[in-house]
């Protein structure tokens, strides 16, 4: 650790036993960026295993000597998106001491657990690793950028109110119809559909099918109870589907707030307003739960129209974050 701030801080491995103070940092930091806690209780107890220990990813928290947490990060090995091999999930908080020196000991630590997760794979292939990056995080927004990372895109967390004006019954076009995703008996045909819709979208990396229908049948089972089936919906003609969209409940472990999920409608069918229809179904369905808001994350610079389409159903701009990326060449890892 730099000399700097040794004696003002520790880090080790992350437990179970750390959830609160992972709140309290993901929590304290997302409430002074823009007012909302970014995870519940539930959502991160989920990324534990039965003896404690992280069930997948490499996990480390930075305190005072008397235990005060301040900073927390997470590698993931990613596969949503395909784009990136590891993904960085770094917060400090801004009130933090010597908060742009903490951000490099952050960033140290990620780029060396980086590298050894890596190494194992192809040496001779480069890789790639991404992060998002509150656009009003400047200390963070720094410590990449010192690091290398360069920006690629924006995101925009969307939102909107459920009342009388969002809460409009959906119109479907002739010939669509609308129905509760059959997980066991759908999940084939409906992550080949959702490969085919999102390949318009920004850094789009073509899977073979059995690899595609591998990873969302991962991504699905790594929700566990926060999978709600009745909340999962797709578009169909005939027996074909041709859209859906998910919403989770409790988002940010707030009974009222759902965060919609996998918004798509392939190529062919697009430009019938299948996707507003989906929209406003799943808006109706979430405020029958409980929920008073809807939220979502789009591409700032989607190339499907979908800050149009998000804006037509009410859903208002809260806050942006930057997506980040670094290219390690062949050899780094």
């Amino acid at each position: 650790m730099n000399s700097a701030i040794e004696n003002q801080y520790r880090h080790r491995p992350v437990t179970s036993d750390d959830v609160a103070a992972i709140l309290q940092v993901v929590n304290g930091h997302s409430q002074a960026h823009y007012g909302d806690d970014r995870l519940g209780d539930k959502e991160i107890r989920l990324w534990f295993g039965p003896n404690g220990k992280p069930a997948q990813d490499d996990m480390e928290i930075w305190h005072t000597p008397q235990g005060e947490p301040y900073a927390y990060a997470q590698l993931c090995d990613s596969e949503w998106p395909p784009t990136w091999d590891v993904w960085l999930d770094a917060t400090v908080q801004s009130h933090a001491p010597d908060v742009g020196i903490l951000w490099e000991d952050v960033l140290r630590w990620c780029e060396h657990q980086t590298k050894a997760l890596i190494r194992p794979r192809a040496p001779e292939a480069g890789h790639c690793c991404g992060a998002r990056v509150l656009e009003t995080d400047n200390p963070a927004l720094e410590a990449y950028e010192a690091l290398g990372y360069r920006r690629v895109c924006t995101e925009t967390l969307m939102r909107v109110e459920l009342d009388s004006s969002s809460l409009t019954a959906p119109r479907w076009p002739d010939g669509i119809e609308v129905r509760t995703l059959e997980l066991e008996k759908d999940l084939d045909d409906y992550a080949l559909a959702y490969g085919e819709a999102f390949r318009d979208h920004r850094g789009h990396v073509e899977l073979p099918p059995e690899e595609l229908i591998r990873r969302k049948r991962g991504e699905f089972a790594g929700w566990g109870h926060l999978y709600t089936p009745e909340l999962w919906f797709v578009a169909v003609e005939d027996d074909t589907i041709v859209g859906g969209v998910g919403s989770f409940l409790n988002h940010g472990g707030s009974k009222t707030r759902s965060y919609l999920y996998n918004v798509f409608v392939r190529r062919a069918w697009r430009n019938r307003r299948i996707a507003t229809a989906l929209l406003r179904h799943s808006f109706q369905a979430v405020h029958l739960r409980g929920c008073r808001t809807a939220e979502l994350h789009v591409d700032s610079e989607n190339l499907t129209w979908a800050l149009e389409l998000y804006r037509g159903v009410g859903m208002q701009p809260v806050w942006h974050q930057h997506l980040y990326e670094k290219r390690l060449p062949p050899g780094e890892g």
